[in-house]
């Protein structure tokens, strides 16, 4: 014996689909496509541009024009004619996908909006696009000189702790048919910064050098680390060099206690002088710093760039749980030039998530 009460809850779960169920109601009184997904399987990189017809049939009792085909990338292109569709009549979209310079999976989808749509369809392409052999040249591509050439020249590493080492690895070719004897010697140094690897390079190899930022645990070193490499091959120093950047900061505890550690908030991250008068000095209290957590925040490091700004914060500051504090900044403009002046104002705290702060600092100066 059949169950009405069933029938009728079956009946009330498709309605309840089918009204919203976004893709089948925009089929339902749009175009209606054949499918709404392709799979390209693999596509070389190199092999060039593939591409797929979506074909599709105006189910409607009146003419539908697709009025636009949003792709959100640059490698996928519609391809589409903006002529009336009269009903019955059949047509398609063309998806072009192009994988040069994007080895690995993808998925990409393009929205069709026409004079029927209440929303968007969605039309998908995908695949794996096969890695094509690079290059040397992009592989490698700063040419240092005499057949050296490295795949970076710069590197920065954002935080490193007290008591850490951090490594990053750049790789190097002698494209030359001499071996190389290379050096890498400091011109800028923070002296916690070294280069391992660099020696005898053979004609024709190939390998890795290691930058390397080793904080001792007892250093009182905090905020930017800038290093700076000459790089001599074969006794003679070229003219591209090798850098390095890095943050320090206090060793992050991934166990420690959210309640107790201190928490930095700034009230602002953006601080506008708007217009003065060169040769002048003016002054800036509307940045305020706090601790919203549970310990002493102590301030480790306050960095800018330009000397025309003074700020009143200074490294070993405590501020209390709950306590807030005033920052006063000076900007003297005698020596800035007219326009626009920008500096950032980098605040390095004890803070264990968020250990540094930027605030971005403008003016313009004029006469």
């Amino acid at each position: 014996m059949v169950n009405i009460n069933m029938i009728g809850l079956k009946t009330w779960f498709l309605l309840m689909f089918l009204l919203f169920s976004p893709f089948l109601w925009a089929q339902s009184e749009n175009l209606r496509f054949e499918t709404d997904k392709w799979d390209f399987g693999k596509v070389a990189e190199d092999g060039g541009k593939v591409e797929h017809l979506f074909n599709y049939t105006n189910n409607l009792s009146m003419p539908v024009v697709i009025l636009e085909i949003r792709s959100g990338c640059g490698c996928t292109t519609p391809e589409y004619s903006r002529k009336p569709i009269k009903p019955g009549e059949q047509g398609s979209v063309k998806i072009i996908f192009d994988p040069m310079n994007r080895p690995g999976h993808f998925s990409k989808s393009v929205m069709v909006t026409t004079s029927a749509s209440k929303q968007p369809l969605r039309l998908t392409v995908q695949g794996e696009v096969t890695p094509r052999q690079k290059s040397v040249e992009e592989q490698y591509p700063f040419d240092i000189g005499d057949g050296l050439r490295l795949s970076a020249n710069f590197h920065a590493f954002a935080y490193v702790g007290r008591g850490e080492m951090i490594e990053e690895r750049i790789g190097w070719i002698n494209t030359s048919e001499i071996d190389l004897n290379v050096r890498f010697l400091p011109r800028q140094s923070s002296g916690f910064c070294r280069v391992e690897g660099a020696g005898q390079m053979a004609a024709g190899d190939s390998g890795e050098i290691t930058l390397i930022y080793n904080i001792p645990e007892n250093s009182t070193r905090y905020g930017t680390l800038n290093d700076i490499y000459d790089i001599e091959v074969n006794g003679r120093v070229m003219r591209t060099m090798l850098s390095a950047q890095a943050i320090a900061v206090d060793k992050y505890v991934s166990d420690s206690d959210d309640i107790s550690v201190p928490v930095v908030q700034l009230s602002k991250n953006f601080i506008k002088f708007a217009e003065v008068k060169r040769s002048t000095t003016v002054v800036n209290q509307d940045l305020e710093i706090a601790n919203e957590g549970e310990t002493d925040l102590i301030i480790r490091a306050v960095e800018w760039s330009n000397k025309a700004l003074e700020c009143s914060l200074q490294a070993g500051d405590r501020i209390r749980p709950d306590e807030k504090k005033r920052i006063r900044l000076v900007l003297d403009t005698s020596d800035c030039d007219y326009g626009v002046w920008v500096d950032r104002l980098r605040v390095i705290t004890n803070d264990q998530k968020h250990p540094m702060r930027t605030v971005r600092v403008t003016a313009i100066v004029v006469e």
